[in-house]
């Protein structure tokens, strides 16, 4: 995995946790029929959004001036 530094704007922070936020509810809410299989996908979404929520919340948000 290969590391990206960006700088967001507080702004572009929240609309990208929204998307997210969205993304994790799409998953919980996609009706298939139960097995281990499917929920151990589940589980693994949950787990990739929740490091990129933190990534995204350990990050200081930087404005950038109009100009």
């Amino acid at each position: 995995m290969s590391d990206l530094n960006i700088q967001l704007t507080a702004r572009q922070q929240e609309i990208l946790l929204r998307g997210l936020r969205y993304v994790r509810s799409a998953s919980a809410l996609d009706a298939q029929d139960w097995s281990e299989e499917v929920e151990n996908e589940r589980q693994s979404v949950y787990a990739e959004v929740a490091e990129i929520e933190a990534i995204l919340n350990g990050q200081k948000s930087v404005e950038t001036a109009n100009v």
